[in-house]
């Protein structure tokens, strides 16, 4: 049974909150549309539940959306994660709060349950002070990490050795031995070749890609079929009763990835951002990226998109498309792949007369892929349940685009 939060009509003028998530982009094999709409429906409802409440902030509603992502094996973060080319899970979070920019992110983080826990400690402990004028950490990657979790009470030492195996499931492994036995085939012909031919150069026809660059192996025929390829990355955008944006992602990176590869859901203004509410507008924004790390790395993609979509008379949809362009225009250079996709919230909302709430008039929901699918969902103090999809192209090339505005109070979207 979903827990679900109280009445939002017992909210005594409270001015609404909003919730986004989403699954990654990618393909979603039909058959497990199900699925994946599920745990984003739970993700909603727990979101909700930290909402509801009169000290739920966002921040904390991003972390208990995610947490539940992570959680369920059909995603590909925490549970269920694709591994590195030894066969562990790594994982890579962050999250930011737009009111007061604080930013905290985990990278290539061994054996823990759920690293966004540990990017948001990460994140609230930089706003403390410290003794003696030491600046506290907001990244940290690899056993580091780890051990900072350890120190800080996120999980025990016996919670972490069990997590390094929970975290490893069976459908990941049995992916892992299939590429592994693709990635040792290519390397064999490729080493074949050369020695035949000495220094001559000779294109080998399909020998297989390095699988970490997002080639054949993410790219092949067979991912139209009944096995799920997410390239990289869950994520959410909440929106609370203080009119604050705050958002997250967790990702357990890309296939056959090399050990203590770092992606683009712990590189600050890459995989999230969150902005803080304008004076003059009452307008707010936030996104979440998914897809190949390193293409959006390199466009440092969540800011710009944010960026983008408060500067432009165009509005959200035209930087959403934009923004996608530009990480798709870094393919050529970095042989990547093309999917990918973005998730963006544009809330805007007014004070309330002798309250420190705001009260939310509207938001618009951006999503815009490239990729074969995206799954997507949302939730709402005036919506009765939250509604979930799986977004599938209906072009075959380009990006399609989805687009959503509503005033408050909210009918069905």
């Amino acid at each position: 049974m979903e827990g679900k939060p109280g009445d939002p009509s017992d909210l005594h003028g409270r001015g609404g909150y909003f919730i986004a998530v989403h699954v990654g982009a990618g393909y979603h094999a039909p058959q497990n549309s199900r699925a994946y709409r599920r745990v984003m429906r739970r993700a909603c409802w727990a979101a909700a539940e930290i909402l509801s409440q009169n000290s739920g902030t966002s921040i904390d509603a991003v972390a208990a959306a995610i947490r539940v992502l992570e959680d369920d094996e059909i995603t590909n973060a925490g549970r269920g994660s694709n591994l590195t080319e030894d066969g562990q899970v790594e994982c890579d979070a962050s999250i930011m709060d737009g009111s007061s920019g604080a930013f905290g992110a985990v990278g290539a983080l061994p054996g823990v349950r759920n690293p966004i826990d540990v990017a948001l400690l990460l994140a609230k402990k930089s706003l403390c002070v410290s003794p003696l004028g030491r600046i506290p950490p907001i990244f940290l990657v690899g056993e580091g990490a780890r051990e900072w979790a350890l120190n800080h009470g996120v999980c025990t030492a016996a919670a972490a050795e069990e997590a390094a195996e929970w975290l490893v499931t069976k459908k990941a492994e049995q992916r892992w031995e299939k590429y592994t036995c693709m990635l040792q085939s290519a390397t064999s012909a490729l080493d074949q070749s050369s020695s035949l031919l000495g220094t001559q150069k000779k294109k080998i026809q399909n020998p297989g890609k390095d699988p970490g660059a997002g080639g054949d192996i993410m790219s092949n025929n067979e991912k139209m079929g009944d096995d799920d390829i997410i390239m990289d990355t869950v994520g959410a955008i909440c929106i609370d009763y203080a009119g604050n944006l705050a958002t997250g992602v967790s990702s357990g990176g890309i296939a056959m990835k090399v050990k203590g590869r770092v992606g683009m859901a712990a590189a600050y203004g890459c995989g999230c951002w969150a902005g803080a509410k304008s004076n003059l507008s009452g307008i707010s924004t936030a996104c979440t990226f998914t897809g190949a790390g390193e293409q959006i790395v390199q466009s440092i993609a969540a800011h710009e998109c944010c960026v983008l979509a408060t500067q432009s008379e165009e509005g959200p949809g035209f930087a959403c498309e934009k923004t996608l362009l530009s990480v798709l225009d870094k393919r050529g250079c970095l042989k990547g792949s093309r999917d990918a996709g973005v998730l963006l919230l544009q809330a805007e909302s007014t004070s309330v007369e002798g309250n420190e709430l705001q009260k939310l008039t509207a938001v618009e929901l951006v999503a815009a892929y490239s990729s074969p699918s995206f799954g997507i969902g949302y939730f709402g103090t005036c919506l009765k349940e939250p509604k979930t999809m799986i977004l599938r192209r209906t072009i075959s090339e380009g990006i399609e685009k989805r687009r959503k505005r509503k005033w408050y109070p909210m009918l069905e979207l």
